[in-house]
């Protein structure tokens, strides 16, 4: 049983003193004068001492009452300027923000969003964990993790940031060497592949018309090597949009499989703060902007 008086009664005592009156102090805080009598009461019993002088005409201290007052101001004024710090901390944009991510998705979408922010004048400090590993926010008090693809019911709260299709992609000096009809068939291409094999990134079923030039788990490295002329690629839409906006790839055809994966930015409280937001709305506003690309560059 808790034998101590809670921070709201004694904001509500100081509040009675500080007005007067039960009825004027009720009016200060938007409750009822019954409220107020109670939590009074409460407090009374709790301390086990009279803290009030109560008169249809008078309120007045008594010693004890004096007492806890003039002690509790301290205390109070170091709640209230703390709760005042977290709430301006939660409505800033500044500040740190622990997120995770694919290596390749922080190098492409959050470090460009971060460069932009400090352009800007933005005092954003992001502490990015750049991992495939599917970590726990919560575990490793995380204010964001990026994830790909429907997400199990958990206890983390997500919001749709964009979303994820695939493209195969190569070099306009590799598709040089080959024609219209090998193209567009896929045959007889050196093609780039995960480490696993033929796996489900379209290769599936192409192993005997084709060679696999190259393979590497890293989205980022498997773009080098398509931009290089290694081979075909067949990788996401925020991987490959900037490399065909300036030439350096073409999209050879859209992912057989019609894949379309959403991509969601999971937090652990409902509520988001400031600069959470912030980060949300420009990966957001950042893959927006890739679907427009690869939408201008299908027509």
């Amino acid at each position: 049983m808790n034998h101590y008086p809670s921070s709201e009664q004694l904001f509500l005592f100081s509040t009675v003193v500080d007005q007067g009156s039960f009825s004027k102090a009720a009016a200060h805080m938007g409750v009822h004068v019954s409220t107020v009598t109670r939590q009074i009461d409460q407090l009374e019993q709790l301390i086990k001492a009279k803290l009030l002088i109560r008169s249809s005409r008078f309120l007045g201290l008594t010693e004890a009452g004096r007492y806890l007052y003039e002690r509790s101001q301290p205390l109070l004024k170091d709640i209230t300027d703390t709760i005042e710090t977290i709430r301006s901390i939660e409505q800033s944009t500044s500040g740190v923000i622990r997120m995770s991510c694919l290596p390749t998705f922080g190098k492409m979408i959050v470090i460009p969003f971060l460069a932009q922010c400090h352009r800007q004048g933005m005092n954003i400090d992001i502490h990015l964990n750049l991992t495939e590993r599917l970590i726990d926010p919560i575990v490793e008090r995380l204010d964001l993790a990026i994830r790909v693809g429907e997400q199990p019911n958990s206890s983390l709260y997500p919001q749709k940031v964009g979303t994820q299709t695939w493209h195969i992609c190569a070099s306009p000096a590799l598709l040089s060497r080959y024609s219209a009809e090998q193209i567009g068939q896929l045959n007889h291409l050196p093609l780039i592949d995960k480490c696993a094999e033929y796996n489900s990134l379209c290769w599936k079923g192409l192993e005997k018309s084709n060679v696999i030039a190259a393979r590497c788990d890293d989205f980022h490295a498997q773009l080098m090597l398509a931009m290089a002329g290694i081979g075909v690629c067949c990788l996401p839409n925020w991987v490959v949009a900037p490399a065909i906006a300036s030439g350096e790839l073409v999209k050879v055809m859209d992912d057989p499989f019609d894949r379309c994966e959403t991509i969601y930015a999971l937090r652990p409280f409902r509520k988001a703060s400031a600069k959470v937001s912030l980060a949300m709305d420009g990966i957001e506003a950042a893959l927006a902007t890739i679907s427009g690309t690869m939408a201008t560059g299908s027509q």
